[in-house]
């Protein structure tokens, strides 16, 4: 990517090509340029997902539409090639829009078998699960949380004025006066809703949306919003008490939650096809050698236990 008398950051440059591959299909020569200029740095592949994220949420697209209204920006001619900032006034408004999202971000992160609660300076609070990363960025009229991977919930402070909306892979989730979590599991994002309600927005499909009221939880994948289940938010208790609770959910899933609470005694399958197989039941979160046995009897499973960790396989 050319360089020009402007000092732009990564996380500047990473928002202006995110908003040029939102625009329109790159040219061959611009795309070579892109590539290029991720290669040069590990940690700008990962800063262009989460804008080309940001800038696709429906949270941001009236902040987007008023900087497109009151923009007075004037772009130089283009010279010879087409560089990222040579965009159309409006669309370099609203990339500046985004480009403040990761850079003034706070970062929270826990490792495995840690959670951590933040109070926000809105007075909201993030409860993180173990092995979770999240970026909090509360500006004057947004408050936007990006849950890079794990699981965290929020206790969401009112404010109808400034938006709070939680960014996943798979999902924009915006609160309306609630309390919710929000679980990154492999092959989607799981909402639950414990206080309140929350608009949910798949990124399959951001034209469409559904709200999820207290007492209901909702699966969001590459295939869109999936099906509704309901509990009692009064009698089921969740991970942050020390229980993983499931519906007919997926191994998978449970060894995924099982490994957020445990630093030590990972638990591993032996093939993907076990991931799919269906539980239900509730399982202490702290006991993954407990829970592995009791998987293993009731569903014909073999247990064994090595230095990296316990290992699930089929009976022969």
């Amino acid at each position: 990517m050319r360089q020009t008398h402007l000092d732009m950051t990564d996380d500047h440059l990473a928002a202006l090509w995110a908003d040029r591959l939102a625009a329109a299909p790159l040219p061959a020569p611009d795309a070579s340029q892109l590539e290029a200029w991720l290669a040069v740095e590990p940690r700008r592949e990962a800063l262009l997902a989460a804008h080309r994220d940001l800038i696709a949420s429906t949270s941001l697209r009236h902040a987007m539409a008023n900087a497109r209204a009151t923009a007075r920006i004037k772009i130089k001619p283009r010279g010879q090639g087409l560089a990222p900032w040579a965009l159309a006034g409006a669309a370099v408004a609203a990339a500046v829009v985004v480009a403040a999202w990761p850079g003034s971000a706070l970062k929270l992160e826990t490792p495995q078998g840690r959670q951590r609660i933040q109070v926000l300076a809105d007075g909201s609070s993030v409860t993180l699960n173990g092995d979770s990363e999240a970026r909090v960025a509360l500006a004057r009229r947004a408050r936007n949380i990006r849950l890079d991977r794990g699981e965290a919930f929020f206790k969401v402070a009112h404010d109808p004025s400034r938006p709070f909306t939680v960014h996943a892979r798979d999902a924009s989730v915006t609160a309306l006066g609630t309390a919710f979590n929000v679980n990154r599991l492999a092959d989607a994002t799981e909402v639950t809703v414990r206080e309140g309600k929350v608009r949910v927005v798949s990124a399959a499909d951001p034209d469409r949306s559904a709200v999820v009221v207290a007492g209901e939880s909702v699966r969001v994948s590459a295939r869109g919003i999936e099906g509704r289940l309901r509990f009692d938010p009064a009698a089921a208790g969740d991970w942050r008490s020390g229980w993983i609770e499931l519906n007919n959910g997926r191994l998978g899933d449970l060894v995924i939650e099982l490994n957020r609470a445990n630093a030590r005694h990972p638990l591993r399958l032996s093939g993907p096809a076990l991931a799919e197989l269906r539980l239900t039941g509730r399982f202490r979160a702290t006991a993954p050698r407990e829970t592995a046995r009791l998987v293993a009897a009731t569903h014909g499973l073999t247990l064994s236990e090595a230095a990296d960790g316990i290992i699930l396989t089929p009976s022969n």
